[in-house]
Order: C-alpha cells, then sequence, then structure tokens
C-alpha cells in the first residue's frame, strides 16, 4: 500500500475544532486586508489621483489645444498595485472561509461519526495555509 493511500481515522469532533480554527484564521487575515483595503483607498482620495495634461494645452494656438484628449487621469501605480493585492487578498481569505464553514455545517451534524482522512484531507484541515488547493 501506498503512503499517498494510507488513512487515518479521526472524530469528527477534532476535524471540526480544526475547521473552527481555520475559520478563525481566515476571519482575522479578511479583517487585516480590509483595513489595509480601507488605508489604500483613503491615500488613493487624499493624493493617489495624478493628472497629466498635454503640452499642446498651453498654447497660445487654440487649434493646436485637443480639448477631448487633454489629459489623463491616473492612480499612481503602486496604489494601484496595493489596492489590487488587498482585492486578490480577500478573495482568497472570503473562499476559503466560505469552504470551511460549510465543512463546519456538515461536521457539526456529524460530530459522532469517525471520519478516515489521507494525507491531503489531514493537509487541509489541520495544515499550514499553503494557499495552494481548497
Amino acid at each position: 500500500m501506498y503512503r499517498r493511500e494510507w488513512k487515518f481515522q479521526f472524530d469528527a469532533s477534532k476535524v471540526l475544532a480544526a475547521v473552527r480554527a481555520k475559520i478563525d484564521f481566515h476571519d482575522e487575515h479578511m479583517a487585516f486586508w480590509r483595513d489595509k483595503r480601507e488605508e489604500v483607498m483613503a491615500e488613493i482620495r487624499k493624493d493617489g489621483i495624478q493628472v497629466n495634461e498635454k503640452i499642446a494645452l498651453s498654447l497660445a494656438n487654440p487649434k493646436a489645444r485637443d480639448w477631448e484628449r487633454g489629459g489623463d487621469v491616473m492612480i499612481r501605480n503602486d496604489l494601484q498595485i496595493s489596492l489590487t493585492e488587498t482585492f486578490q487578498k480577500l478573495g482568497y481569505h472570503t473562499r476559503l472561509r466560505d469552504t470551511y464553514d460549510g465543512w463546519r455545517q456538515a461536521l457539526e451534524a456529524t460530530t459522532d461519526q469517525t471520519l478516515a482522512l489521507d494525507i491531503d484531507d489531514w493537509l487541509f484541515f489541520f495544515g499550514r495555509d499553503t494557499g495552494t488547493d481548497e
């Protein structure tokens, strides 16, 4: 028998405790990234917007003026990257938190059972968050 095929017996109540710990972990990280998102948004509102006007607008000749495409408004690149990261992290932790919450619901209904977990199951419920599979 290959080690990938090994099964380990766990009480559902112990798996449920691990699931609750995972939910708490992701809740904490979601709160952290929500706060970071608010910080980045506040900085963008304060001084993160740049306006780049075309040089042609300053010429005295009205024919040289391009009023329709006279300026570009953009968010500073570093702030855009930070904002994107906060949304990615919020999505990641929300997905995993919801996944573990589904397991919580199922395990709360079956706490008196013994479950046969393989290594992937054990890593999912008890292992460190590696960000690979859900």
